[in-house]
């Protein structure tokens, strides 16, 4: 999704906190994309919230020292301006964020980071892990969102397979079946109908 998304022009920041930047690097060149040129003049900026779990500083340009929301408050009031609209912002595993801190800090952190975000044309996609948090918490950010969409890994016909369904869109009428992500070697991405059982 991040290889199309720059190949058609969109700036994008990626923030992993999964996994380390250098993994994220090579598994963009086994798909045939190279990130130099586009991290060089920062259309995509591949931000480290991962190397401070290890105890370790992070040697990347653009890292996060925590995931406190002391920290994400002042990293992003020093960056938001820099983003222009139409720029995606990816955070891959935000319930890391929920975890540093308190759910009702939390919400009311991120109502505010959020809305800075659109409020100035820009797209933001966050990532959480379902059965951890509260049902308040997923209500209350679902209530935040645009969109929300559901990607899950389950065995299909004997087979683990990716799973992407749309939960709610606002605005628009929407396909709520479920689809099953095939991913070709050139990046791009095609749906195929799973088959209900």
């Amino acid at each position: 999704m991040v290889s199309e998304m720059l190949r058609k022009g969109t700036e994008v920041l990626y923030i992993s906190t999964s996994r380390q930047l250098s993994v994220l690097r090579d598994n963009f060149r086994t798909y045939g994309l190279d990130t130099s040129p586009f991290e060089m003049d920062e259309r995509l900026v591949l931000s480290d919230a991962f190397t401070f779990k290890t105890g370790h500083q992070s040697t990347e340009k653009y890292y996060f020292p925590s995931l406190k929301i002391s920290d994400l408050s002042l990293i992003s009031s020093k960056s938001l301006d820099l983003w222009a609209p139409g720029t995606v912002r990816l955070f891959d595993n935000v319930s890391e964020v929920v975890e540093a801190s308190d759910e009702k800090s939390f919400l009311k952190f991120y109502r505010t980071w959020i809305s800075r975000f659109v409020t100035r044309g820009r797209i933001v996609i966050d990532g959480f892990v379902r059965g951890i948090h509260t049902d308040a918490l997923y209500t209350s950010v679902m209530t935040s969102a645009d969109g929300v969409f559901e990607l899950r890994t389950e065995e299909i016909g004997g087979e683990m397979k990716n799973t992407l369904r749309a939960r709610a869109f606002k605005g628009a009428p929407i396909d709520t079946s479920k689809h099953i992500l095939h991913v070709a070697e050139d990046l791009s991405v095609k749906l195929e109908e799973a088959k209900k059982s």
